[in-house]
């Protein structure tokens, strides 16, 4: 069965409390549930964006596991996460019409219809920038909406999902909207070779090929630019192509990740690393709410007074190089003026995460980012997903904070602490000379087992040491200096633990030399 296995992997914590609990709504006569994330900061008429669950997780799932509420916190636009109902299993589910879901009538095509309506209402969310994303059940579904309720949502973002064969020859959208959709090639649940035999028991469905065919064809996106991106983890065992399929008599596009190598994961939490899919997803969405910045008249990034006052300056007096003339038709005029304020507070796709000099992230554009003496890490980057991490965090009182998910880390320009540690703790893995090792500190979220992994993550021969307390006071309660299943020897360590206690976490390497890159990853449950 099709259960969401994600939060087995990586859990993120509910960032804001008060929108933690569900709501209720009635829909069909049923009650069903959503939560929501409201960042303190918004824009006027604010972006929305639905994400669905796979089959077997919920939407607690869905909002703690995938970096959503940090990603809209950071750019500011409302993200709701509905329930699907209970199916015969006791496991939630979106009806999409799985054969052994036949005899269950689940109107989830309303209900989340009627869902974004209301939030839009009750939230003053903008309808034209209204999207949906989901993960397995929920990519299928989020198909399921682009055939029946494109009125609604004006862009979808299924991963790892198919159609199936029913909604494959039915598909009919009364308004074409962009897609974005992502599978792998190895995914052993969302068979990539389809599975018209319906062998795994959802139904008949045909190849991922057939079905990105079926929607160009539907969208009219004929052109086809691929892209191999970068292999930033070479040790996950796979790497992205994108293909971008676009017209020339049009701006409808879709976007397509193939993994190559990956299987049933959401990417940036489990499986392939190289791509975050909650801010690949995002950037897609908000490339859509923000089309254009024809305001931005000094390129920072954003449509602002000083863009206004640059236009004013230069009214009806244009010159060969005239930044004002907006419409490119000779003159600095009200037609200009016009366009600068349809555009003004927008935030242009020049932003992107920013590592200022004293190690703090901030989402400006390339040019504030310069004047800081920050270092850029490229359009639409995420201080969610991008590490400003150095050599600061050498030594124990330097220590990065992090908290659950995965953190890249270099240990290249790292010294050797001399900390005591004992391998005792760890029989029969040996912790060598924790070579160039650098410190973390962090805070239990959970009653229950901590799990630190670079286990695939690393391309040198790590070691972990975990103690309780702060650096004046600490105690050594666990190590790890190779796992047993994991690669190159890398390293792996679960411990019990209480919430809110503080830790540290240092990560080394075996002997002299050994120092590299990879990614520590941290869950609590």
């Amino acid at each position: 069965m099709k259960f969401h296995l994600i939060s087995l992997l990586c859990l993120w914590p509910i960032a804001t409390a008060v929108h933690a609990q569900n709501i209720t709504f009635v829909h069909d006569g049923l009650e069903r549930q959503y939560r929501i994330h409201i960042p303190n900061e918004l824009p006027e008429s604010p972006s929305l964006v639905l994400a669905l669950h796979g089959y077997g997780g919920n939407n607690n799932d869905m909002m703690s596991n995938y970096g959503w509420t940090e990603l809209a916190d950071e750019r500011g636009f409302i993200v709701a996460f509905p329930n699907g109902t209970r199916d015969q299993w006791n496991n939630r589910f979106w009806d999409v019409d799985y054969d052994f879901h036949e005899g269950l009538d689940i109107d989830d095509d309303g209900f989340l219809r009627e869902l974004a309506i209301h939030l839009q209402g009750l939230h003053s969310a903008d309808p034209d920038k209204t999207f949906v994303t989901g993960f397995s059940n929920g990519a299928e579904m989020c198909f399921q909406l682009a055939c029946r309720e494109s009125e609604t949502f004006m862009a979808f973002a299924p991963i790892v999902g198919m159609m199936l064969d029913t909604l494959f020859t039915n598909c009919d959208p009364a308004v074409l909207r962009p897609i974005l959709s992502l599978n792998g090639t190895d995914d052993d649940i969302t068979l990539y070779e389809g599975d018209m035999g319906n062998t795994g028991g959802w139904g008949a469905y045909r190849s991922i090929p057939e079905m990105m065919a079926l929607w160009a064809s539907i969208l009219g996106t004929t052109d086809i630019d691929s892209t191999n991106l970068p292999d930033v983890n070479p040790n996950d065992g796979s790497i992205v192509r994108l293909d971008i399929y676009s017209s020339p008599n049009h701006d409808l596009e879709m976007w397509y990740y193939l993994v190559i190598g990956g299987g049933h994961d959401w990417p940036g939490q489990s499986g392939n690393m190289d791509i975050s899919a909650t801010l690949e997803v995002w950037n897609f969405f908000e490339r859509l709410s923000v089309a254009t910045c024809l305001g931005d008249v000094n390129e920072s990034g954003h449509v602002s007074v000083e863009d206004l006052l640059i236009l004013l300056s230069q009214f009806s007096l244009c010159t060969e190089d005239c930044s004002g003339d907006l419409d490119n038709d000779g003159d600095v005029d009200v037609e200009d003026l016009l366009t600068l304020i349809q555009f003004f507070g927008a935030v242009c796709e020049t932003n992107g995460a920013c590592c200022l000099p004293d190690g703090e992230c901030q989402y400006i554009s390339s040019l504030e980012c310069a004047d800081a003496g920050g270092e850029w890490n490229g359009a639409l980057s995420s201080c969610t997903t991008v590490s400003c991490s150095s050599a600061d965090y050498d030594e124990c009182t330097e220590a990065m904070v992090v908290t659950n998910g995965f953190t890249n880390f270099s240990t290249t320009d790292a010294t050797t602490s001399s900390d005591l540690y004992d391998d005792s703790l760890c029989p029969n893995t040996y912790l060598g000379v924790m070579n160039a090792d650098i410190w973390f500190s962090y805070e239990s979220t959970c009653s229950g087992t901590l799990t630190l992994s670079t286990c695939n993550d690393a391309d040198f021969d790590t070691e972990l040491v975990l103690y309780e307390g702060n650096c004046a006071n600490k105690v050594q309660v666990a190590c790890n200096g190779d796992y047993g299943d994991c690669p190159n020897y890398t390293s792996y360590i679960e411990f019990p633990v209480s919430a809110g206690q503080n830790y540290l976490i240092r990560l080394g390497g075996w002997e002299p030399g050994d120092a590299g890159n990879g990614w520590l990853g941290i869950t609590c449950e």
